[in-house]
């Protein structure tokens, strides 16, 4: 079968997009098939990940405007906000470049389009349009809903929503890693969602034999949400309580915690991102591993709970927006009782992921 997989993200960026990206496309591999990934521009030597998983790599240039505002005065930060609010600046770009790129490509048996950013889908959803298929079966692969999204800082302006009812008519399905995010779509075409969940390479996975530590740690890993997925409400209340605790958070976010200062009996550590195997490791070594609900949002599941159930260590779920003090306590006493137990692990192996891909078509 020939494949082609277009995405934003791709081997060796440390993002959730592009962990699906490259496992779907190792794994199509491994059973045979020939396989093409459209991803972005890169510097990295794809030269020894090639001689392992042989496939094709087309790149397009991710190109942002005429001007990428890094500043952190507020004028920078208000004009960039105002421009990715009104303008979808800077992902707008992806829909004509990305158009240009694929309208040259065709004679796929399946193409998987994966979003984040959704403007992959926008640029492929136009050449339908007019009639350019690339492939037999079109699988928009969605790991959060765009228009009816239920986090982030700010909704989308009503005049996307053009956009989205284009990939949306024209795809032959929408796929979501849970039940509960078809509500993030528009009910016209819940029809075509199929439940596909984030899903990792089983054989990969390498931990270290777990010691208890000398007081109680914990981590946790990935990007927070101000006042949605915040860990300062944990935090107000761990270093006033009597309860003795090491945090380590791996985010690139360290302004979360400006506000908090360790002492012998609570240390918070805030490290930069690592290799995902890398992570594993360490993860392995916790005592429990922390995941901040998204608030009320029912329409999205972190995957990083997939990652901690591979672990093998209990797993705190606490919501920012009512934290439960006494869950809190009972994880720091060594009480897992109420650790969240991630169901049916197996539904996340990549194997049985991309044979429900390949059953699309």
């Amino acid at each position: 079968m020939n494949i082609l997989i277009v995405s934003g993200f791709f081997y060796p960026t440390n993002t959730p997009r592009a962990f699906r990206t490259a496992e779907l496309a190792k794994q199509f591999v491994r059973l045979g098939h020939k396989v093409t990934v459209c991803v972005p521009e890169s510097n990295f030597d794809y030269s020894v990940f090639l001689s392992s998983h042989p496939m094709v790599i087309k790149t397009y240039k991710k190109k942002l405007g005429r001007r990428v505002f890094t500043g952190v005065s507020l004028i920078d930060r208000a004009i960039f906000r105002a421009m990715n609010q009104f303008l979808d600046y800077p992902d707008k770009s992806l829909f004509k470049i990305l158009y240009k790129v694929l309208k040259k490509e065709s004679g796929y048996d399946l193409l998987i389009s994966i979003a984040v950013p959704h403007e992959i889908h926008w640029a492929i959803g136009r050449m339908y349009r007019e009639g350019l298929r690339v492939a037999k079966t079109w699988v928009a692969d969605c790991g959060d809903p765009f228009m009816l999204r239920e986090s982030g800082n700010f909704k989308p302006m009503f005049y996307f929503k053009r956009y989205e009812k284009l990939w949306c008519k024209f795809c032959d399905y929408i796929a979501v890693p849970t039940e509960a995010s078809k509500d993030g779509y528009y009910p016209e075409f819940r029809s075509k969602i199929r439940v596909i969940p984030q899903a990792f390479n089983f054989d990969e996975i390498e931990t270290l034999p777990f010691k208890p530590n000398k007081i109680p740690t914990f981590a946790f890993s990935g990007s927070f949400i101000p006042g949605l997925r915040d860990p300062r409400p944990i935090l107000d209340y761990l270093t006033k309580s009597k309860n003795k605790f090491k945090a380590i958070f791996y985010t690139r976010q360290p302004s979360f915690f400006s506000a908090y200062k360790n002492n012998e009996d609570h240390q918070i550590i805030v490290k930069e991102y690592i290799p995902r195997l890398d992570l594993l490791k360490e993860l392995s070594q916790m005592d429990f591993l922390l995941n901040i609900a998204n608030g009320n949002v029912t329409c999205q599941t972190p995957s990083k709970l997939i990652d901690y159930a591979l672990v093998n260590r209990p797993i705190l779920t606490v919501s920012s927006l009512s934290v439960d003090t006494s869950l809190l306590d009972e994880f720091l006493n060594g009480d897992y009782s109420r650790q969240y137990i991630v169901p049916n692990l197996e539904q996340y192996d990549i194997k049985n992921v991309a044979n429900q891909f390949l059953s699309l078509v």
